[in-house]
């Protein structure tokens, strides 16, 4: 979104997307109930709360005060809250007085410490319900607004969610959405392409991909139907040397070479083969490159560095600035 005055002043320092985060945690459709081994039923969160809560300690390993996404997901849901916001995201109107609503207010008196420890609310034993509720809103970023019909001669006040402020969230969410699929897109296809580079290595060589890889395919059926990438590699015959056959005087050391003369021309032939492929592989990212050096070994994985920068400053400067860290791909 451009960026504006009144957009940045909604932001409210960036305490709105952790609003919004919350709104989408408690709108995502829980798991089914499960039982554990003592017999005790639970709600497992929504997949995109617990992977929250995973990465943030996989990515804060040293931290011991983690924000427990989890945990607020599940007090949430024991209010009852996601059944009234989807109806309230839908447009419906509510006076306050209705089932869902007072089984809401009852739940939060009756369990006041709990709230205030867990979401951080106080809850007055003499608010209304419709006081309560706007206080649970308020911290996924919405608001209400009313009207008030004259209805058998009374006028009857009825709430509903505040439209911009709906749209202006449904908007967030929906990119939120894209988002994740886009990656979750990227992600089959870079198994889908280790996938098939592992065939194609244990078809023809009869060995599996070295790295991550490996260990994903060990133990599967390696000769699938998987669309090869256009970066996949088609393996060269293997680098390892090699102890050349005795000559005449029974020496094989060649001169100090381990090989002959013609397999250096080879190597070197092989080199500017992986280096070709490295410069294609530039247009899928970085991890991409440091996915086929990963095959290589350590001499060829230089070689292929030096021919790929001759072959093509541009990308290679820009492979440099993608991921400068590049020279431990080396080791």
């Amino acid at each position: 979104m451009s960026v504006t005055p009144e957009l940045v002043e909604q932001d409210d320092g960036g305490r709105l997307i952790k609003k919004i985060v919350a709104l989408e945690a408690i709108l995502a459709a829980p798991f089914e109930m499960v039982t554990d081994e003592q017999g005790r039923e639970f709600i497992p969160p929504p997949a995109i709360v617990a992977e929250r809560d995973k990465s943030e300690r996989e990515r804060l390993a040293i931290c011991t005060d983690w924000s427990n996404h989890s945990t607020a997901w599940l007090m949430r849901h024991r209010l009852g809250l996601r059944a009234v916001l989807v109806d309230l995201m839908s447009g419906v109107e509510i006076k306050g007085d209705e089932a869902m609503i007072q089984a809401l207010a009852e739940f939060s008196k009756r369990n006041a410490s709990h709230i205030k420890g867990i979401l951080n609310l106080t809850i007055p034993l003499s608010e209304s319900p419709m006081w309560i509720l706007g206080q649970y809103l308020s911290q996924l970023g919405l608001s209400t607004e009313s009207r008030r019909p004259l209805e058998d001669g009374q006028r009857v006040r009825y709430y509903r969610l505040n439209t911009s402020n709906v749209e202006f969230i449904q908007k967030v969410l929906d990119y939120r959405q894209r988002q994740r699929e886009e990656r979750e897109r990227k992600r089959q296809e870079s198994l889908e392409l280790q996938a098939a580079y592992a065939a194609r290595m244990q078809s023809q060589y009869g060995i599996e991909q070295r790295g991550t890889c490996a260990e994903k395919q060990r133990g599967k059926n390696l000769y699938n139907n998987s669309p090869l990438h256009p970066c996949t590699p088609a393996p060269l015959p293997s680098s390892s040397p090699s102890t050349p056959p005795n000559d005449e005087s029974g020496d094989n050391n060649r001169g100090g070479m381990d090989t002959e003369a013609e397999l250096s021309d080879s190597w070197w032939e092989r080199v500017k083969y992986y280096a070709r492929l490295a410069i294609e592989c530039v247009e899928n990212g970085v991890d991409a490159v440091k996915e086929l050096l990963s095959t290589l070994t350590s001499d060829e994985r230089c070689g292929v560095m030096l021919e790929f920068e001759d072959l093509d400053p541009d990308k290679f400067a820009q492979l440099v600035t993608d991921a400068p860290q590049w020279t431990e791909w080396m080791g």
